[in-house]
């Protein structure tokens, strides 16, 4: 069975342009007024929940091709880490200079953003959540929280729904569609559980890991409680990524690729670059044939700085993700 899906690579870059879109056009204050713009680039804040089932299925295709073990659980978080942590602190770095710098702007918002050392040291472990009135100093890092947690509940979990016994994988599915009964809290990978085993029941199916009719069965359940406990919206967002996959799993473009392979250096730097551009150009171009070119520029400086993180700090760390193997070998 094809384990390669090349769709992913584009609808990871959608996904990561269009919540960029989303916060250069919805989130500058004022900037774009109520009306069909503004509610049609709303919706791509549900970008999100796509990311969040491409991360179900990615992953455990990785470690069904290096048959994981839970011996394996601690050189799986080090590889995670490894890709993950070092451009999530370099985008910290930049994210706390931007934030000081912006005192000195002229036409800044009169109020100190700029983080403590206490706050900076809750980024570096996603404890952020699990401290009242703490804040992210990026408001896109709470995904990263919540995509931490999946690779720590996955790698002690995993082994469940690999298993050849039906129990263990029907536990697995239970306590992960639990999860969203426990609490409702953005920042944890509890509240999106039952999201995320869409994806990770799709790729066990895709696979031949599991029979149609367990399937069937429990991605019905998953959706169900995805609908009641999450949302409708993320639901019909999470069965049509499923979908495009399915049907269109073969499609790959030079500029889907392009973009899928910078989406998390767009993701992690987008608020960081792009948007301070047009906070600050907002307050001097006011005109409707200036606005898109002003979020147009944005748009520009977040790709260059994107195109530049990606092959200085990414790829780097991917390459040393990479070089990390399991006892044996993957």
């Amino acid at each position: 069975m094809k384990t390669e899906l090349p769709i992913i690579h584009t609808l990871r870059g959608y996904s990561a342009v269009g919540i960029c879109l989303y916060h250069y056009v919805c989130c500058t204050t004022g900037y774009v007024g109520p009306g069909i713009i503004f509610d049609t680039f709303a919706l791509l804040a549900l970008n999100v929940q796509i990311f969040f089932v491409i991360s179900a299925m990615v992953i455990p295709i990785s470690m069904l091709q290096a048959q994981y073990k839970i011996n394996d659980f601690v050189t799986f978080v080090y590889k995670r880490a490894l890709r993950i942590e070092p451009p999530y602190l370099v985008s910290i770095l930049i994210a706390t200079a931007y934030l000081n710098l912006r005192n000195f702007i002229p036409g800044s918002a009169d109020v100190n953003l700029a983080p403590s050392w206490s706050e900076l040291l809750m980024h570096v472990g996603y404890v952020v959540p699990f401290f009242e009135d703490s804040r992210w100093i990026n408001p896109v890092y709470w995904s990263l929280s919540v995509e931490f947690q999946y690779y720590i509940t996955l790698g002690l979990l995993f082994p469940m729904a690999m298993h050849s016994k039906a129990w263990l994988r029907i536990a697995f599915y239970i306590l992960l569609l639990t999860g969203p009964f426990l609490t409702f809290q953005s920042s944890f990978f509890t509240s999106w559980s039952s999201l995320f085993l869409l994806g990770i029941l799709y790729i066990l199916h895709y696979l031949k890991k599991i029979k149609p009719i367990e399937f069937w069965i429990f991605l019905g359940c998953a959706s169900a409680i995805t609908y009641l406990k999450i949302g409708p919206n993320d639901l019909l967002v999470g069965l049509l990524a499923l979908a495009v996959i399915h049907f269109f799993r073969d499609f790959d473009i030079k500029i889907g690729r392009y973009f899928g392979d910078r989406s998390f250096s767009i993701y992690l730097l987008h608020t960081i670059t792009g948007a301070p551009i047009i906070n600050f150009l907002s307050h001097r171009f006011h005109e409707n044939w200036q606005k898109p070119m002003v979020i147009i520029l944005g748009f520009a400086v977040c790709l260059i700085c994107s195109h530049y993180f990606h092959r200085w700090v990414e790829m780097p760390s991917l390459r040393l993700s990479k070089k990390i193997k399991y006892t044996r070998g993957s």
